[in-house]
């Protein structure tokens, strides 16, 4: 079978990029290992679990089509408040003063993957192998030959292009010999789906502690997504706690926003690490989303991230001979290379200036935190990278 772009990895980077690709007017190969997602079901990329998408995103979104099918299952987050446990100092952020329609929306990631599917199963230009499993692949001047097996057996594809959008453990990666560097953090997220005595209006909430962050993200009415980081060696009283006792820990930390916390769904917990891959692209083959990098959870940015690297590979496949000749790789690797270091080095400095455990560090991160309220321009900047976007 021979294919224009062959995709492995049927998550949501996979499943926006086969889309986006097929818009272009080529023929797509998706690979993926799991089983089809049944309605309400949840498993791997698309579980329950609550995602955020910045501006940057829905407008890609949006380009593709995909929005106007997504959006009534996202909630707007339109206000967004930073503050730090113990210390003076607030940074909030408002839509409407920064003229969009919203700072970001929230996603289940289960209605996500429900959405992206349906339109990929719709869409005659893509060809899902699912369950299959990538086992090997060889690419020359034309193209790409790959095998995997099926339910059915062996099967032989070849495309003018490979794409890895098969996450952090990566059988692209793997099988480029790449390795992983990998930065532990020794700390967890904890995650769950709470509840407020009253409705959070749009407001999303991230407030620093010493020992790792905390963060509501609003979903409905009155239901928000937390995020609890703990050191790893809280994670097992942390997770043993019954459902009152959970909600009062967590509102330690949090204040007790919307009146209080009155239920909680069962939590999940994941170890927080840094991974980056010193290489994203070589001849015809790229890699993309948690397949090349992942980062701490502070700013929100992982999947948008991905998202990114879909809209800078769609952009590429765009220009004159790109299945041809893919020398644009070239420049498509060295701007991811410069967005990812830019988020990873942005997040991973804020949990290092956030854990610095002196008084005086305190105070002055309360100051930092105070000033950028007051400064207009230096504020815009930073709503502007939060939501991916350019000025």
């Amino acid at each position: 079978m021979k294919v224009d772009l062959m995709i492995c990895g049927g998550g949501p980077v996979g499943l926006t990029l086969a889309l986006g690709a097929a818009r272009l007017g080529l023929q797509v190969a998706l690979i993926e290992r799991s089983a089809p997602l049944e309605p309400a079901a949840e498993q791997g990329s698309f579980d329950g679990r609550m995602l955020a998408l910045n501006l940057g995103s829905q407008q890609l979104l949006s380009a593709l089509g995909i929005w106007s099918v997504l959006a009534p299952k996202t909630t707007a987050i339109e206000h967004v408040n930073v503050s730090q446990q113990g210390h003076l100092g607030v940074v909030t952020l408002h839509a409407d003063q920064l003229g969009v329609p919203a700072l970001g929306y929230s996603v289940l990631g289960r209605d996500l993957g429900q959405v992206l599917q349906q339109l990929v199963q719709a869409e005659s230009r893509i060809q899902v192998f699912q369950p299959a499993r990538l086992s090997a692949f060889e690419q020359d001047d034309q193209g790409v030959a790959a095998l995997i097996h099926t339910e059915t057996g062996e099967q032989r594809l070849r495309g003018r292009l490979l794409v890895g959008a098969d996450g952090t453990q990566s059988t692209v990666r793997s099988l480029l010999g790449w390795p992983l560097q990998e930065k532990d953090y020794h700390s967890y997220a904890i995650l769950a789906q709470v509840e407020t005595w009253y409705p959070h209006k749009g407001w999303s909430f991230e407030r620093f502690t010493a020992e790792g962050p905390v963060a509501l993200l609003p979903f409905g009415t009155h239901q928000h997504k937390a995020v609890y980081v703990c050191p790893a060696t809280q994670l097992d009283r942390l997770m043993a706690l019954d459902d009152a006792s959970w909600l009062a820990a967590f509102t330690r930390k949090m204040g007790p926003r919307f009146g209080g916390f009155r239920a909680t769904s069962p939590r999940l917990a994941y170890p927080l690490k840094e991974a980056y891959v010193p290489r994203v692209a070589t001849g015809r083959v790229a890699l993309l989303g948690n397949a090349s990098h992942t980062q701490h959870p502070v700013a929100a940015q992982g999947l948008n991230l991905g998202l990114r690297d879909v809209a800078d590979y769609l952009a590429g496949l765009e220009t004159a001979q790109a299945l041809d000749q893919p020398d644009w790789l070239e420049a498509f690797e060295a701007k991811r290379q410069a967005d990812h270091q830019a988020v990873m080095g942005m997040t991973d400095s804020l949990v290092s200036l956030f854990q610095l455990p002196q008084p005086l560090a305190g105070h002055l991160r309360g100051l930092g935190l105070m000033a950028l309220e007051v400064m207009p321009r230096l504020k815009r900047r930073l709503a502007h990278f939060s939501m991916g976007l350019q000025g």
